[in-house]
């Protein structure tokens, strides 16, 4: 699995849960006179967060909190809800952390991109221009660091004597194009390392060469090799030797597969990232240059605004401090003795955010209390938003239906008594695969709580389970059922679930290996049940029923 797809997958299912949210709306509910919350109890803290959603749909929070942290950067101290809800985001905060770098395979990967990112960040100069008091003076400045193009090209162009040409990059680009070459040449030297192997399964020239060309074909190209070999029943790498000759996949051994799927892999992620730098940074004209200067443009007047009554170095200063301690948080700590490199866990990260949460409430507070006009705005937006999360409620009928009765209305449209049988089957297996995923979500933040509640928790050894989330489940479901190509010549299509906690092959070093993770001890693995049925049965109509709302809204 790659780090696209695991990123990718990842957001869907983030996309999906807000998603939900939108189409069926927070239920409005009865209000209960009780507020007390037990922040020691996982079904307190999911309470209060669920509480909280409804408040703020229905209720006043929108405007009290907005008044609140007017006042006072100590936003936990709104309410006992409040302060119970915002636990609760951070411990699924950590858990979305945990889970991309330390439970998936590419977590340190990701990391060391990160770290590359962060020093290559010029921090000094971007303080020292936040220090010029006049906000059109720094802007400018801002851009000059960031956009500014220094190159004999530029200056051609600039004078007319060239034109549409690559003038060369900015500092932003600069840094885009060294981390993506610093990470290409990692995958560049795994394919020389296939390339310039002497051994008797090495693969020959032809078939390397055949592979670098299916590389340089277009995305259609890709495709269709693709399903044909998903359809033929046989690896990419053979589908893309007949496509050349036939006799080069004939001749193959499975050793010599096997180099050729290293090979070809690393020549994709070596593409993949050229690609996305000529993209970037060197294709004329220079869109995302424009892309930049037209966003701070259509935001320079909170920009100016912010500048002028908040210090921004400050922020700056503490947000460079965060970066440096979640890399440090993420890094394999050396264990004593005889144990091996301990993983960070889901308790770690809610140490670090709670520890660092106080310059998030500082810096709201700062915001709201020193730039008023945009404080407004910022209100009238979360109140626009507030009412996209409501109910149809009895004030309108006839104008917007419940998307539980939209639900209903399709199911009763299906004419074939058989497969109405298996439409409601499917729903029912994964109704009772919801409730399990949602009681094993509970246990898991019990777990949680109860670890960074020890007064040891700093210093004991945890364990690698993941942390609370129903997105999580989804998430690794999407990474389950994705296609990959056999590992044989020939054979069935391997699933996500195949290679789960494997590297990307291809990686120097660690390509193809099987890392640390997985499941705690003793917990169980809840498997999605097959609902193709539903969605090939009532997919369109749903499609129309989200269109509709779309209108609606």
């Amino acid at each position: 699995m790659g780090t696209r797809k695991t990123l990718a997958t990842g957001a869907s299912s983030v996309m999906e849960m807000v998603a939900r949210g939108l189409l069926g709306g927070v239920d409005g509910g009865e209000k209960k006179e009780e507020d007390k919350y037990d922040e020691g109890k996982a079904e307190d803290l999911a309470r209060a967060f669920e509480d909280a959603w409804r408040e703020w749909a229905y209720g006043g929070l929108v405007d009290d909190m907005f008044d609140h942290v007017k006042g006072t950067e100590d936003v936990e101290g709104h309410s006992p809800m409040m302060k119970a809800a915002l636990d609760y985001t951070i411990i699924h905060l950590a858990t979305f952390a945990h889970h991309i770098f330390i439970l998936s395979p590419e977590g340190q990967y990701l990391l060391k991109l990160i770290e590359n990112i962060n020093s290559l960040i010029p921090y000094k100069m971007i303080k020292q221009t936040l220090r010029i008091g006049n906000a059109a003076t720094m802007i400018s400045g801002m851009m000059r660091l960031m956009l500014a193009k220094l190159s004999v090209t530029s200056l051609t162009n600039w004078v007319g004597l060239t034109a549409n040409a690559d003038d060369g990059m900015n500092l932003l680009q600069r840094i885009i194009s060294l981390v993506l070459s610093w990470d290409a040449s990692e995958f560049k030297k795994s394919a020389e390392k296939v390339e310039k192997s002497k051994s008797d399964a090495a693969p020959t020239e032809e078939m390397l060469e055949a592979i670098r060309m299916y590389v340089s074909l277009p995305r259609s190209e890709h495709v269709a090799a693709r399903e044909e070999s998903v359809k033929s029943g046989r690896s990419i790498i053979v589908t893309i030797l007949e496509a050349q000759d036939a006799r080069l996949a004939a001749g193959m051994t499975d050793a010599q597969h096997r180099l050729c799927l290293e090979y070809y892999s690393a020549l994709l992620s070596v593409h993949d990232r050229e690609a996305i730098t000529a993209v970037l940074c060197r294709t004329p004209p220079d869109l995302f240059t424009q892309a930049v200067k037209d966003v701070v443009g259509a935001y320079e007047p909170m920009i100016r605004s912010v500048h002028s009554r908040v210090d921004l170095r400050f922020y700056l200063e503490a947000t460079q401090g965060f970066i440096t301690d979640f890399i440090r948080a993420s890094r394999p700590k050396k264990g004593s003795g005889d144990e091996g490199d301990r993983l960070a866990s889901v308790e770690d990260y809610v140490v670090l955010l709670r520890n660092n949460r106080g310059l998030l409430y500082r810096w709201i507070h700062d915001f709201a209390k020193n730039c008023p006009e945009v404080w407004e705005e910022f209100r009238r937006w979360a109140k626009d938003v507030a009412v996209r999360f409501r109910q149809p409620g009895p004030g309108d009928e006839g104008k917007k239906r419940s998307m539980k009765e939209l639900l209903n209305g399709l199911f009763a449209s299906l004419d074939d008594e058989e497969t109405r049988d298996k439409v409601l089957r499917a729903i029912d297996s994964h109704a009772r695969y919801l409730d399990s995923v949602t009681q094993l979500s509970k246990r898991r933040l019990q777990m949680v709580i109860n670890a960074t509640a020890s007064s040891s928790a700093a210093t004991t050894h945890r364990s690698m389970t993941s942390g609370p989330g129903v997105y999580l489940s989804q998430w690794q479901s999407l990474l389950d059922t994705t296609v990959i190509t056999p590992s044989s010549k020939e054979g069935p299509p391997r699933h996500g679930e195949d290679v789960k906690f494997v590297t990307t092959m291809g990686k120097l070093g660690l390509g193809g290996r099987k890392l640390a993770g997985g499941r705690g001890d003793g917990e169980e693995e809840l498997k999605a049940p097959d609902v193709r049925v539903v969605v090939e049965g009532l997919g369109e109509k749903f499609r129309g029923v989200v269109r509709g709302r779309a209108r609606e809204d």
